[in-house]
């Protein structure tokens, strides 16, 4: 059998097959290991504490339904079945946004859905950074970072695979501080849907440690993870805190 070519799989000529580029970063990774997301969490609860979500209050007042900045987010992950869902809120300013009518045990992007503005190199779509948390207001589960441009999208360098696909990890680009040594992990864990011990465990796929600068890798064959199995990378430093920066090309796939 044949892999299909990336540019196969984009145009719609290899079926059952899904590609795309997850890219995450964390600018304050410490000494402690940390998901390389631009919130430093991405959320495992199991299949009974599904969630709804919302965007937390106290954001910027134009990031509002009727505003200059982001009017809506589209949240994309798992339910408690480990079937993807999505789900577009509205924004509300300041105050939280209204939950969501489903619930989430995995959230793997957010992304602004409408804005406002007109976006341009100096105008995003966005008026400030805008946080997604549980609907209780308990905990933080990810972050469209502002900055100088809004970035218009988490950053999330973690996914996990639906019931019904499996994934591969074919192409990887890491980039950390030049003058630190990180040490990054891509892990994975299979069977989140298991509710009793024995658990299936969390396992190291790949090491990269003292890393610094840019590191490019390719995989033949790629990396693969089966259906419902989380992956993604973990990072800390011996000092101080340094910035990583992960970049995926990702393919999944209907299993055999």
């Amino acid at each position: 059998m044949t892999f299909p070519s990336g540019l196969d799989v984009v145009r719609g000529l290899a079926p059952g097959c899904t590609g795309f580029f997850r890219f995450g970063r964390n600018t304050s990774i410490g000494l402690t290991y940390a998901p390389v997301t631009r919130s430093g969490f991405y959320r495992t609860p199991q299949a009974s504490a599904a969630t709804a979500l919302r965007i937390k209050a106290g954001g910027n007042a134009n990031d509002t339904a009727n505003g200059s900045g982001a009017r809506s987010i589209t949240l994309v992950g798992l339910n408690s079945s480990g079937d993807v869902i999505s789900e577009t809120i509205a924004t509300a300013g300041a105050s939280a946004s209204e939950a969501t009518t489903q619930t989430f045990m995995r959230l793997t992007q957010a992304f602004v859905a409408s804005s406002g503005t007109y976006a341009s190199q100096s105008a995003g779509s966005q008026a400030g950074a805008i946080t997604i948390e549980n609907a209780a207001g308990t905990a933080d589960w990810a972050l469209i970072a502002d900055g100088t441009l809004g970035k218009g999208q988490a950053e999330i360098a973690v996914h996990t695979t639906p019931r019904t696909k499996s994934a591969v990890i074919m192409n990887l680009t890491v980039s950390s501080d030049s003058d630190k040594k990180a040490n990054i992990v891509l892990f994975k864990r299979e069977n989140i849907l298991q509710t009793a011990a024995p658990y299936s465990p969390m396992l190291m796929v790949l090491e990269l440690p003292q890393s610094s600068g840019l590191i490019d890798l390719q995989f033949n064959p790629p990396l693969h993870f089966p259906p419902l199995t989380d992956f993604g990378f973990l990072a800390s430093v011996s000092s101080s805190t340094v910035d990583v920066a992960i970049g995926m090309d990702i393919m999944e796939f209907i299993p055999r």
